[in-house]
């Protein structure tokens, strides 16, 4: 993700107090969070996870120290009382959230004796509550250091409830990897196969077949070699045997297993709708470009915007979140209402340089803003940020060219009409 709009405003550049409105400013902020809490490499591991379990979490609270919201990135989904969160929905209303659970277990590596208990969280939308269990395996009340209260408020100034922290990015339709684990169970079958079946009939061996009682006595010690116990077989070497017959069997044919294997990377591409060349290498021809790529990765480039609505509808949730947390426990941000967070997302499609800075290139005889265009281009918020800066820069300076030649040209008609300027002659004035 690339940043946010507030009311359709995005941000304008890294100092909040430049942006020209609140919406812009509130932009502004919400990128500051992104990168004080450096989700920028984060949410990579965020939708890896998500993608492999089918869901993965944020728990939004407040940083006292950094003066801003705290985004924790958790991923394992909670049984009954198995280390995870989970999220309890309204049984008539699936999309409303009465509550969350958090289950872990203490770690206190200079107390020992103080890890491996289990606690438990339960985040209501107006309240903290938090357990312990005891020796006896109940429930107890717990407060941490710091803790004003059991439970924790988690209201506004006005006492209005916050909300539930715990924001779910949820793969629609699950985890990617759960229909093809069966498949590349088989596929890894097939390499061992194949690998197996290249070691034991996969060269040309020599065979020696008697066809009378004869042939080389038992070896009991292979200390104890006699000459005529060995057969030494090596390229130009003539092999002499009495009452047999010496013939040549050939490598076994592995392309019917090599075959399997391919129709195995096949169906998994079919199955996960991943492109087969990502799967398999390809060289020469079979490498798609250009056109062919674009249609091939098509499907795959459907998919990712469908998680880019569901994961940004999620972040926006999460920064709703962090917006009321900053108000109540921060100070000095600007009011927007009502408010409307979308998250900025690069742009999924396999890029043709050439073509975009040729849809760029016409937008600007269009009069599209230069937002637009640059975004058209590829350009981070960070990127154009720095060329609106670097714009008013330079802008200040020719502003500031212009009034000196303005103030001059005014000195200039202020003097007396019949005033000259002074002669230099002869290294002095007359």
């Amino acid at each position: 993700m690339s940043g946010f709009t507030v009311n359709g405003a995005g941000i304008d550049d890294a100092d909040i107090e430049d942006a020209p409105e609140p919406a812009a400013q509130l932009a502004a902020l919400f990128w500051r969070w992104w990168a004080g809490n450096k989700i920028d490499s984060q949410q990579i591991t965020l939708y890896r996870r998500a993608l492999r379990d089918g869901k993965s979490y944020i728990i939004v609270d407040w940083d006292e120290k950094k003066g801003m919201p705290r985004f924790t990135l958790h991923s394992l989904d909670a049984g009954d009382v198995e280390p995870g969160i989970m999220l309890h929905h309204d049984p008539e209303d699936h999309n409303r959230i009465l509550y969350a659970t958090r289950y872990f277990y203490t770690f206190d590596p200079l107390n020992p004796g103080r890890t491996g208990v289990q606690r438990k969280t339960i985040y209501l939308p107006g309240e903290i509550r938090k357990y312990i269990q005891g020796k006896a395996g109940q429930w107890e009340t717990y407060m941490d250091s710091g803790d004003l209260s059991w439970p924790l408020s988690w209201v506004d100034a006005q006492g209005a409830p916050l909300g539930i922290p715990v924001i779910e990015f949820e793969n629609p339709g699950g985890s990617e990897m759960a229909g093809i684990i069966g498949l590349q169970n088989a596929l890894n079958k097939t390499w061992l196969d194949l690998i197996a079946a290249a070691d034991t009939s996969g060269f040309p061996l020599i065979a020696i077949e008697y066809t009378t009682e004869g042939g080389f006595n038992p070896i009991a010690d292979d200390a104890n070699i006699e000459g005529d116990d060995e057969l030494h077989i090596s390229p130009a070497r003539i092999i002499q045997v009495d009452n047999a017959r010496v013939h040549r069997l050939e490598a076994a044919n592995l392309q019917p297993m090599i075959e399997t294997k391919e129709a195995f990377v096949q169906a998994i591409a079919g199955v996960s709708r991943i492109p087969v060349y990502y799967l398999q290498p390809v060289g020469g021809a079979e490498v798609p470009s250009g056109e062919a790529l674009k249609q091939l990765e098509s499907g795959l480039v459907k998919r990712v915007q469908e998680r880019q609505l569901v994961f940004g509808q999620a972040w926006a949730d999460a920064m709703e979140i962090a917006y009321n947390i900053a108000k109540t426990f921060g100070a000095g941000l600007p009011e927007v209402d009502p408010l409307n967070i979308q998250a900025q997302w690069t742009d999924a499609n396999v890029r043709n340089e050439l073509q975009q800075a040729q849809v760029a290139e016409a937008y600007k005889r269009l009069g599209v803003p230069d937002d637009v265009v640059w975004t058209t281009l590829g350009f981070t918020p960070t990127d154009i940020a720095g060329f609106k800066g670097q714009a008013r820069r330079e802008e200040a300076v020719t502003v500031a060219a212009i009034a000196g030649e303005l103030r001059r040209a005014g000195l200039a008609a202020q003097r007396p009409a019949d005033s000259t300027p002074p002669v230099q002659q002869n290294g002095g004035t007359q």
